[in-house]
């Protein structure tokens, strides 16, 4: 049976991934920077990148989860595409670069790199195809009332440090000299 999906379902997806992926974020950094950060540009643990991402791939590849070819192009493609514009986005606003893949064979302008493309596509297989029924499994039980709640709640928690986060980001870019980009985080070794 085709998932169908309601707002709350597409936000509880939204809310999941975008903590799964600030997760994920954690992990990596931890193995690859020897440290942990907060890579969000949030200040809660959240990464919006991610639950976007999935609650978009979710609904254009509700017909096609069996084909891993499609996939693992959606991935390779669509995630991609999303990094180096979200990665555009943040550098124009606020002078300041949350990753950087410049270091990495085969990138574009450091925002995203194949090594990482590829990576998101495999990811894209193994979370499409095992990990995301799981999780419309669980959505799909939860009431009607407390999907409202959850999304009420999360909305403003979101919305207050969304504003407190760019806030701190603008007072970052405005008190940098030079015109030279900064990197906020550790870059990857």
């Amino acid at each position: 049976m085709l998932f169908e999906y309601g707002f709350y379902d597409l936000f509880l997806i939204f809310f999941f991934w975008g903590f799964a992926g600030w997760l994920v974020e954690l992990i990596d950094m931890r193995i690859e920077a020897g440290e942990f950060q907060n890579r969000g540009f949030l200040h809660m643990p959240f990464c919006p990148i991610y639950g976007v991402g999935m609650a978009a791939g979710s609904v254009a590849l509700s017909s096609v989860k069996d084909s891993y070819v499609i996939l693992f192009v959606f991935g390779v493609v669509f995630c991609s595409v999303v990094e180096y514009i979200v990665g555009g986005i943040l550098e124009k606003l606020f002078h300041s670069k949350w990753w950087d893949y410049s270091h990495m064979r085969f990138n574009i302008k450091g925002r995203v790199c194949l090594r990482n493309a590829v990576l998101f596509g495999f990811g894209a297989i193994v979370v499409f195809r095992f990990v995301q029924p799981m999780v419309e499994d669980v959505t799909g039980r939860i009431p009607i009332e407390m999907k409202a709640a959850i999304t009420a709640i999360f909305s403003i928690a979101f919305f207050i440090d969304l504003a407190a986060s760019a806030r701190r980001a603008w007072a970052y870019r405005n008190s940098q000299e030079g015109d030279g980009l900064r990197l906020l985080f550790k870059a990857h070794k």
